[in-house]
């Protein structure tokens, strides 16, 4: 049996986890951190604190729309991508919990060219 690390559950949605290959399952966001349980196996989980997260990047369009795709980013600076169609419902619950200054917009393709060659 899994335990989990939340004494409650704020919010429950499917997910996709790109590691690799996809992994579907349920994404638990609650009082002490995040959870991921895959659907196949449950004991094939992933549990994250809220003082082990750095920061989330979320997939913003030009128009400023939020897309399906967040990242997360550990304090050893891994970055896990997540899908959901309630990005943006999950977004909101990482800013209530990690505040503002964490949940951050994901730089996009070309920006990450355009910084690279950028004079410092």
């Amino acid at each position: 049996m899994v335990e989990s690390i939340n004494t409650r559950a704020d919010f429950t949605t499917e997910t996709v986890a790109y590691l690799g290959f996809p992994k579907y399952g349920q994404l638990m966001m609650g009082d002490k951190g995040m959870e991921f349980f895959s659907d196949r196996n449950v004991a094939d989980n992933m549990t994250f604190p809220w003082n082990s997260i750095l920061r989330v990047e979320g997939d913003i369009s030009r128009s400023g729309k939020v897309r399906r795709q967040f990242y997360i980013v550990l304090q050893n600076q891994v970055k896990i991508r997540f899908s959901s169609k309630n990005a943006g419902k999950i977004l909101s619950l990482f800013r209530n919990q990690l505040g503002d200054e964490r949940v951050v917009r994901a730089p996009s393709f070309l920006g990450t060219f355009t910084s690279a060659f950028k004079r410092k």
